[in-house]
């Protein structure tokens, strides 16, 4: 803190002070500061090291502020030093006009005197946060305005009771109650003292209880407007046959709890989302649980060790008529959504699905008929994905399903669809699947399809022949599949906008006649070493996008790619393979060399693996003229830029794996090209960030 601030005496606004030990830091330079008003944190309290400095900073004669922090630094000090902050923390009472009150990281063994009782009428906000020496709590319950109250790390309290509560009518006005980190908390005694209408808690609506370890018992039985109840890490709560009533309830989350607490939580009529985690000891939901649930969308379940399946039988779902997402991770023993053998007919309106880390689960429900997005992941005793006609009407089982995803599914063999199943499919993927050898059968009933990304399917063979007749296809991505080796390219469907083939070394070629891809605006070629020459008739004329990277044996020069024809292309990368014996590029001796290679619709250039290149030509300044972003990378002999300069209009300029000379001189402020780049806003060299 700047020293002598307590001279300020008209200073209105002091968001923060930091207390010191120098005369003019100390606590009492706030005395003479009677006008603040809004915000005022005061932290390092625990080098307060007498009380009268407290009595002295007067922050009851601070009528104007509304919100006051007292912080101390976490520390182990002595009983002497806690006695101490206990007395600073009594002389420390603000104005009753406060509104939001936090103390944190205090010492003491008890919360001061003032924070009892009516006298704060206006508080609606308190945060008592790491005070782990406090015994016993105030009487929060008779603050009539108080909205939101958080208990943080108080770990000496072992009980919360009367003296929590007071005397009638308590927490009137609050609507959020947090309880976190308190290690010792054991007991929550419900208020007793009042008549049937002096219920506690009348207007909760979110209630957290998290990381209470040692808490049995119950919580509060009437809680009729609590709309989210969170409980993690509390694995003796609601061990008791007590029934808890939530009519209201809307979300409720469970983390490492006991599986009891389903059995004393009722009456969730108005439940819509209802996440389970780590439940270790849940088999399945018993039946009366579900029957509540009328009005539940969302179901996620993850980390419970011994789920076997969801349901008893496949009754129970006919209440779950609105239940729209369904999630399952993490359970290794889940085995079905329904006990017993039979087929399984999902709720009705189910939308979306999403299996991850299931190491049981051999089959899927037959009957989703709402279901539009379908992700199944790490599910290693799924063989094979079959979806038949329904019975001899030949009713379609998945009429509406948009999205398929399956991944790391290693024992998918094969797939299985009758025609028209996948009437509706828009994007499928399909990734890291080691067994899946053909797509065919996938792509010959998904007319509908837009998308298609096939990823590190180490034994896929080959290409679904089918690929130009998908006529909504949008967008084709086949990447890292070391064993696909095609010879001849299927054609491409002329809907194409994106494509990108990246790292499938046993590819030798393109498809032909390309050029008719006039949908096409992004391409990309990346890690292919066997292709060696580009198809006849060049490039798609309507390109925005090019990479060409890695496919060190194209043996056609950068110049005869057609490139300045693609008039379209804003943003280009090359990765030249070492290319060439010129030490300019280009060569100089040619009229506007730039023009033979790029358009001038270039933004962003990223030039790649010139080995023996030393210089750039001149040029680049006049053709490129709307580049913002140029990219030299891995050309180690390169060093001098182009004599004339670069474009006016560059933002960034990065360098990587160039020669030294290059290096040091684009030096900031002193290397020679420095005057020649210096209006570039962003300037990288070898990552680090010049400018």
């Amino acid at each position: 803190m700047p020293l002598g601030i307590g001279n300020l005496k008209n200073l209105t606004i002091l968001s923060k002070f930091v207390v010191g030990t120098e005369k003019g830091s100390q606590l009492k330079a706030l005395k003479k500061l009677p006008h603040l008003q809004g915000e005022l944190i005061i932290s390092e309290l625990q080098k307060v090291e007498k009380v009268r400095d407290a009595v002295d900073a007067h922050l009851f004669g601070k009528l104007g502020l509304s919100n006051l922090s007292l912080q101390w630094e976490e520390h182990l000090g002595s009983l002497q030093n806690h006695e101490r902050e206990a007395h600073v923390l009594d002389s420390l009472r603000p104005h009753t006009n406060l509104e939001n009150l936090t103390i944190s990281h205090y010492g003491g063994a008890r919360f001061p005197s003032w924070l009892d009782g009516t006298s704060y009428s206006k508080i609606t906000s308190l945060c008592l946060w790491a005070c782990s020496n406090v015994t016993s709590l105030p009487s929060l319950g008779q603050l009539p305005l108080l909205r939101e109250l958080s208990l943080k790390g108080l770990h000496a309290v072992r009980m919360i009771g009367s003296e929590f509560y007071g005397s009638k009518t308590p927490f009137s006005s609050l609507t959020t109650l947090k309880f976190e980190d308190m290690l010792e908390w054991k007991e929550w005694s419900p208020y007793a003292r009042g008549t049937e209408e002096e219920v506690p808690f009348s207007r909760l609506e979110h209630l957290v209880v998290r990381r209470c370890p040692s808490l049995v018992g119950t919580l509060p039985c009437q809680l009729d407007h609590l709309l989210k109840l969170e409980i993690h890490s509390c694995p003796h709560l609601n061990d008791s046959t007590s029934e808890i009533r939530l009519p209201s309830l809307h979300e409720l989350y469970l983390d490492y709890c006991s599986k009891e607490i389903l059995k004393s939580l009722v009456n969730l009529t108005s439940l819509t989302v209802l996440r389970i985690k780590n439940l270790t000891e849940l088999v399945c939901f018993n039946g009366e649980f579900v029957s509540c649930l009328v009005k539940l969308k969302e179901l996620h379940i993850g980390g419970c060790d011994k789920l076997n399946y969801l349901w008893q039988d496949g009754n129970e779902t006919r209440n779950l008529t609105c239940l729209e997402r369904v999630i399952i991770e993490r359970c290794p023993q889940f085995t079905s959504f329904v006990a017993g053998e039979g087929e399984i007919e999902l709720p009705c309106n189910l939308e979306r699905m999403e299996l991850r880390d299931c190491a049981s689960l051999e089959t899927l429900p037959s009957k989703v008929h709402a279901l539009r997005h379908l992700s199944i992941e790490n599910c290693p005793k799924i063989v094979g994905l079959t979806i038949p006609p329904d019975g001899p009407t030949r009713n379609n089982m998945m009429p509406q399903l948009e999205y398929l995803g399956i991944a790391r599914c290693d024992s998918l063999t094969s797939f299985s669809f009758a025609e028209g199943t996948l009437a509706a499919l828009k994007r499928l993927y399909i990734g890291e699947c080691k067994r899946v050898e053909s797509l065919e059968e996938v792509t010959a009933v998904a007319e509908s399809l837009e998308s298609l990304s096939i990823r590190r399917c180490e034994n896929l063979g080959s290409l679904p022949r089918c690929l130009h007749a998908l006529s909504h296809l949008t967008s084709l991505a086949i990447i890292t599949c070391p064993t696909l080796e095609i010879e001849d390219f299927p054609p491409l469907p002329i809907t194409l906008s994106y494509f990108s083939l990246t790292h499938c070394p046993k590819i030798k070629c393109l498809p032909n006649q390309w050029h008719h891809l006039t949908s096409l605006h992004t391409l990309y070629i990346i890690l292919c070493p066997n292709i060696e020459c580009f198809p006849k008739g060049g490039f798609p004329p309507n390109l925005r996008v090019l990479r060409i990277l890695r496919c060190e044996n194209v043996k056609q020069a950068v110049r005869e790619w057609g490139l300045p024809l693609l008039t379209s292309l804003e943003s280009l990368g090359i990765d030249f393979g070492g290319e060439g014996e010129e030490v300019c590029f280009p060569p100089s001796s040619e009229e506007d060399a730039w023009s033979l290679l790029f358009p001038s619709s270039l933004i962003s250039l990223y030039i790649h693996n010139m080995r023996k290149v030393k210089r750039l030509s001149s040029g680049l300044r006049n053709h490129l003229s709307s580049l913002q972003e140029l990219v030299i990378f891995d050309c180690p002999k390169l060093r001098s830029l182009p004599e004339d300069g670069l474009p006016p209009s560059l933002k960034q300029l990065w360098i990587r794996g160039c020669s030294k000379n290059l290096k040091e001189g684009c030096s900031k402020l002193t290397g020679h090209y420095w005057p020649r780049i210096q209006h570039i806003p962003e300037i990288r060299i070898d990552g680090h960030r010049i400018r």
